[in-house]
């Protein structure tokens, strides 16, 4: 979910700012609560530093709270022409968040510059590595959890996965992991991708299942596969024949920090078009980092934290 589909509940308010229809009394108690002990967490951070420019651009409407994900958002509202001012803050907060997108906010508010940080990764010397021995496949376990901030041409924000479960597909265990109402799942064997669901409802398939990887990986390894891409809302099939190379091991840092990683390219056979560069880091048992190529220009994603059982 990006910062743009933020769900927003607007609260009317008098002059004297309470906000309404929540019963006041236990709004308050949660405010004396929150005063006490509240720590603010980084996506509040970064849409109460967004809403500053906006708060200047309307005159009854003002952020009242913020979730601790940032996802969803209480207004406070004056009387006055609040009505109005609405889309105009909406398109202000879209504005912030393409000018500053988080996966850039948060780089910078960990001291490190964007440019530093954006910077290509560094080839590990191979008597130096801690994976130059071939990495096996990763076990993952119910509760493990990574977050991913993003931006590309279109939009910018930020999602968390979570393995939610272990459930049998077609007779074969996979993985599922949620981020949000959406299902992605994995082949347990390899992490091989087979569907996504969305709100229960199937939206796209692997057939056969997407080999992200081959295991054990080293590097200079390469394969091929054909498979079929469904998107089932669409309608729409993609024949992709793919060649995958783990082309180097590389010191990656990103905003959960720096590792060891390989460098995984993902390139359509035919053409040799890139589609996209993949740091998978074996103590974190996840990629780090992805640039993909898309039709409008390129997305990044970047690690900003995990959990591991």
């Amino acid at each position: 979910m990006t910062h743009l589909q933020i769900r927003f509940l607007f609260a009317l308010v008098a002059p004297n700012r309470l906000l309404i229809p929540l019963s006041i009394a236990a709004l308050l108690a949660a405010l004396v609560v929150g005063c006490a002990t509240f720590k603010s967490t980084p996506q509040q951070d970064y849409i109460w530093e967004q809403a500053k420019v906006c708060d200047a651009r309307t005159a009854t409407l003002r952020i009242g709270r913020v979730s601790a994900d940032g996802k969803m958002i209480w207004w406070q509202a004056t009387m006055g022409p609040w009505e109005t001012e609405i889309p105009v803050y909406m398109a202000c907060l879209k504005e912030q968040y393409a000018l500053h997108p988080y996966l850039d906010w948060i780089k910078v508010r960990q001291g490190t510059s964007v440019a530093a940080l954006s910077a290509p990764s560094v080839p590990t010397p191979a008597s130096n590595s801690a994976t130059t021995a071939a990495v096996l496949v990763p076990v993952w376990h119910v509760g493990d959890e990574w977050q991913y901030a993003y931006k590309s041409p279109s939009d910018s924000g930020t999602y968390v996965w979570v393995v939610n479960r272990v459930e049998t597909l077609d007779g074969v265990e996979h993985y599922v992991v949620k981020a949000g109402t959406r299902e992605i799942f994995y082949r347990v064997s390899d992490l091989a991708s087979s569907l996504e669901r969305v709100d229960g409802v199937l939206v796209n398939r692997n057939t056969p299942a997407r080999l992200n990887y081959v295991w054990p990986l080293t590097v200079g390894k390469a394969w091929d596969q054909d498979f079929q891409y469904e998107l089932l809302v669409d309608r729409q099939t993609i024949a992709r024949n793919s060649t995958w190379t783990v082309a180097a091991e590389e010191t990656v840092t990103v905003p959960a920090g720096t590792f060891r990683a390989l460098k995984i390219t993902w390139r359509n056979r035919n053409t040799s078009a890139s589609l996209y560069d993949m740091w998978y880091a074996p103590d974190v048992k996840q990629w780090v980092k992805i640039r993909e190529v898309l039709s409008n220009g390129i997305r990044e994603r970047e690690m900003v934290s995990f959990k591991l059982k």
